[in-house]
């Protein structure tokens, strides 16, 4: 099996297991290899459609510990270092991806983003089950690289609800017809994903997500209501 990545100037394959580590190994890279209770959730789906609300209140409803992204987009003011993003400097980026600690990196409009492999691990070890939210690029790296052992879940709502939500947190037409020119690709991922939810009412959505994960963690913390 071959895998690619986005961002990774070397190509993985041929992997071996070295069982003292638990890790991958080609040559002088290595790669993590999740144990049977470890479990990775991807929220994805188009930019407004809610993925990262819904995932942060699924994540903190089940205990849930979620992957930091690095990127060299400015940071907004309500944004925290950190807790939303790692905001580095392009130069920054760039020598991190030369020494090649990022597991996936993408550029958006002139933007990098990225995950390092291992805050991947970190987490994973810390406890278990780990969440991000990424685009389809990224939700698909992930997939290819770790199997079923991500599980990947769609966001998802029309176009016009996404207009009316972004035009009233006061974001300019510019700046909405940015992130709709990514909205089919995005959209159009689902079919490939594991679940898909509808995000017309936020309540709903998180308790259907959170039911939904449950199962996957061996847990019992969702009110059974039937």
């Amino acid at each position: 099996m071959t895998i690619y990545f986005l961002g990774l100037k070397t190509l993985q394959k041929n992997f071996k297991y070295n069982k003292n580590k638990s890790l991958f190994q080609q040559g002088g890279l290595s790669m993590y290899e999740l144990q049977a209770h470890e479990r990775i959730f991807v929220f994805t789906g188009p930019y407004g459609a809610g993925r990262k609300t819904v995932a942060d209140m699924v994540g903190e409803t089940l205990g849930m510990q979620r992957v930091i992204p690095y990127t060299t987009r400015p940071r907004r003011s309500v944004e925290v270092d950190g807790q939303d993003y790692h905001f580095v400097s392009p130069e920054q980026f760039a020598q991190m991806k030369a020494n090649d600690v990022f597991i996936e990196t993408i550029e958006l409009d002139h933007i990098m983003y990225g995950i390092k492999e291992s805050d991947i691990e970190h987490d994973l070890q810390k406890s278990g089950v780990i969440y991000l939210i990424l685009n389809h690029y990224g939700a698909d790296a992930l997939k290819r690289l770790y199997g079923d052992k991500v599980i990947r879940i769609c966001i998802h709502t029309d176009p016009d609800t996404i207009m009316k939500k972004q035009r009233t947190r006061g974001y300019s037409d510019e700046v909405i017809r940015r992130h709709l020119k990514y909205y089919e690709k995005e959209n159009a991922y689902k079919s490939q994903c594991e679940h898909c939810f509808a995000n017309n009412e936020l309540a709903h959505t998180v308790f259907a997500v959170s039911e939904t994960i449950e199962p996957y963690l061996g847990r019992n913390l969702m009110p059974d209501y039937q």
